[in-house]
């Protein structure tokens, strides 16, 4: 029996990224549980969260998993933090996992949730699953386990990188997100991120799952997911004229 999970999708003021992030997660995915929906905006006109409720529910209809909820919260610029503990308010009276989606990650290909929901539920210490590539400036170690028929690297709480816990798309457990308590409120998005990767407990049971076709970087043809915003945000930094790209991570 697989416990219901929810798609939580938190997103401002960029309808046309949100619905293909939408769109492409319940197209994709492959699950033997109930799919929930939830839209956490920070405060984006009304039609545009309407838009998006309905592009779930249309996509969702026929779809081989049993479908539940569509909700939606709304933290009304009051930021990231805000945003998330508000969605986590309706989301854990509905789901005990979450796949967690920033409103710019496409979903390229099938993700059979099941394996990865079952290695949640295994004896194995792991509360998330990451399921973007893995990036670092600081030295990232682990060690090799198995979960429901999978490897995977649990990566170190004690390793220098800031980031064990990153913003990538990732699969949490209800015990989990508990445990990393409210996020902090008040702050921009990359601070908000910053200060929960920084706590112990965002960085005890993170896993990176080795059977499932990812890539330690961002290489477009191993990609589970396709980081669209980033694309389309390095594009819009181009100068008038002929003068060179203004690259965002430079």
């Amino acid at each position: 029996m697989f416990p219901d999970l929810a798609v939580v999708v938190y997103t401002y003021d960029r309808p046309d990224y949100a619905e293909r992030t939408i769109r492409s997660a319940l197209a994709n995915l492959s699950y033997s549980g109930v799919v929930h929906v939830h839209v956490a905006d920070d405060g984006s006109p009304e039609v545009q969260v309407e838009r998006l409720v309905a592009a779930a529910a249309e996509e969702a209809e026929g779809r081989p998993y049993g479908f539940g909820e569509i909700t939606s919260t709304n933290a009304a610029r009051s930021g990231y933090g805000a945003s998330y503990n508000l969605a986590t308010q309706v989301a854990h009276g509905r789901a005990r996992v979450f796949l967690c989606l920033e409103d710019d990650w496409e979903l390229r290909r099938t993700l059979d949730l099941d394996p990865l929901v079952a290695a949640l539920g295994a004896d194995a210490g792991i509360g998330c699953i990451r399921l973007g590539y893995v990036g670092w400036t600081e030295p990232l170690v682990g060690r090799f386990v198995h979960a429901a028929g999978l490897a995977f690297l649990l990566l170190d709480p004690e390793s220098p990188e800031r980031h064990v816990f990153a913003g990538h798309p990732r699969l949490e457990t209800f015990a989990f997100e508990r445990n990393v308590g409210p996020w902090p409120e008040g702050l921009d998005a990359g601070s908000t991120e910053f200060a929960v990767a920084g706590r112990p407990t965002a960085r005890q049971g993170v896993a990176w799952p080795l059977d499932i076709g990812l890539s330690a970087t961002p290489r477009a043809d191993l990609s589970l997911f396709a980081h669209i915003g980033a694309v389309q945000a390095r594009a819009d930094q181009r100068p008038a004229g002929n003068g060179p790209e203004k690259r965002l991570d430079a």
